[in-house]
């Protein structure tokens, strides 16, 4: 059954592109800040997807804990070159930080 909703979805190959951009976001979590004598100064979501990287040019997740905003992308290299993916990374902070 995986199988064939994997093959109709034309994601039984890494050779095509099936999704732009997936993009999953946990929202704001409230976890307790401190663990006895240690403290969350940050949470980090690694996002993985149900649709593997060498089908989608990139993966955003984001997640809101501790008061900080975490963002992680994710990429295949098959798929999206590095200084493609540096290039993205530096414009989403140019936005971000000239939105404050």
């Amino acid at each position: 059954m995986v199988t064939s909703i994997l093959k109709r979805r034309k994601m039984d190959s890494l050779d095509s592109i099936v999704m732009g951009t997936a993009m999953t976001n946990l929202t704001r979590l409230d976890f307790p800040t401190e663990y006895g004598k240690l403290e969350l100064k940050r949470l980090i979501f690694n996002p993985g997807s149900a649709i593997p990287l060498g089908n989608v040019n990139l993966v955003l997740g984001a997640v809101t804990c501790v008061g900080k905003l975490s963002l992680i992308l994710e990429y295949a290299e098959e798929t999206v070159n590095a200084n493609t993916m540096e290039k993205i990374k530096d414009k989403a902070m140019k936005l971000l930080l000239n939105s404050i």
